[in-house]
Order: C-alpha cells, then structure tokens, then sequence
C-alpha cells in the first residue's frame, strides 16, 4: 500500500514546498517519498506523523487508526456515529 504523505499534504492545502517549509524536510525528498521512489529515514516518519496528527502506521498506508490521541474504542464511536472528523482534534476519521 503507498504511504498517505501527499493524501494528508493535500487535505491541508499545503504545496510541497509549504510542507517542507513546516517540517524541515526537502521538497525534493518529500516529492520523493510521496511517490514512493524513496522511504523516509524512521525521524522523517515521526515529524511528518507529528505534523499530520496521525500514527507513522498510518502515514505508511497501514491500518484505520489516523488520531494518535484517542484510543480505537473512542475513534470506533466518532465514525459510529458518522463524524468523519474526530470532534475533539478535528482529524479526518477513515470509514
């Protein structure tokens, strides 16, 4: 499964250089990994999740659990209820 970088970078209305302004990473290299010709060393995963507000799991294009700040019973009861935004961070919930 590809990584979620640029899904993420475009929900938030960011250009690449944006994103790399924000996070410390090169717009190369973040053009890079959101292509998949490239994997972010473990540290670049971290800043990128800890911007997103989402798990590196996640951003990597594994699982449904994208708020790292709540637990699954919570984020199971958001889309239960067919949030679609976690209403206490304001993240996008999978369905």
């Amino acid at each position: 499964m590809e990584n979620r970088i640029k899904e993420l970078r475009k929900e938030k209305g960011l250009t690449l250089k944006q994103l790399s302004e924000k996070v410390g990473i090169s717009n190369q290299g973040l053009s890079f990994y959101e292509r998949g010709q490239r994997n972010p060393k473990m540290k670049n995963w971290h800043k990128l999740a800890d911007f997103f507000g989402v798990t590196v799991e996640y951003l990597q294009g594994q699982g449904n659990d994208n708020c790292k700040h709540h637990s699954k019973e919570e984020l199971q009861y958001f889309n239960a209820l067919k949030y679609g935004y976690c209403p206490y961070c304001g993240h996008k919930l999978c369905k």
